[in-house]
């Protein structure tokens, strides 16, 4: 038979082991709250760099526009030659910042994911150490108890 001693002991084993259980879970829920969080950001970076997009090509239209304006105020003639290739200049270079400033959104948008895949991973990782931490604590139990009665056993 046991002492109260080592009742105590395996008692406060078992409790560990569920306290160990109920951390590696929460840090689990933690790292999957987290995750959302980037998934949401990642999102959020690609609509961003959409609309900062569609400025970008709106301002280049108002600048070619208006540089198309001051060529035909001073009478040049703005379909072909210089004129065209400056109103083609302003447009193709407003293009060009706009699909940088995509690509930036979705090279954002994939750091984010990985965080997110990270953050999940590592949440997993913490519910697998709780359940090791609390598999530990009980084995630990078990040879307390057992010690015990062995001990008991011989007396």
């Amino acid at each position: 038979m046991c002492t109260g001693v080592e009742v105590a002991l395996v008692a406060s084993s078992v409790l560990a082991a569920g306290g160990a259980v109920y951390s590696g879970q929460q840090q689990k829920k933690l790292s999957n709250y987290q995750a959302a969080q980037a998934e949401a950001d990642a999102e959020a970076a690609k609509a961003q760099a959409r609309v900062e997009a569609d400025r970008i090509r709106r301002a280049g239209r108002a600048q070619a526009s208006q540089a198309n304006a001051a060529l035909a105020a001073s009478g040049v003639e703005t379909g072909a030659g210089t004129a065209l290739r400056i109103t083609s200049g302003i447009t193709g270079d407003a293009e060009q910042d706009a699909y940088q400033t995509i690509l930036n959104g979705a090279n954002q948008s994939a750091r984010l994911n990985s965080q997110a895949q990270a953050d999940r991973i590592s949440g997993r990782n913490a519910a697998t150490a709780g359940y090791i931490s609390a598999g530990s604590s009980l084995l630990s139990a078990g040879g307390t108890a057992y010690s015990g009665w062995k001990k008991a056993g011989s007396k």
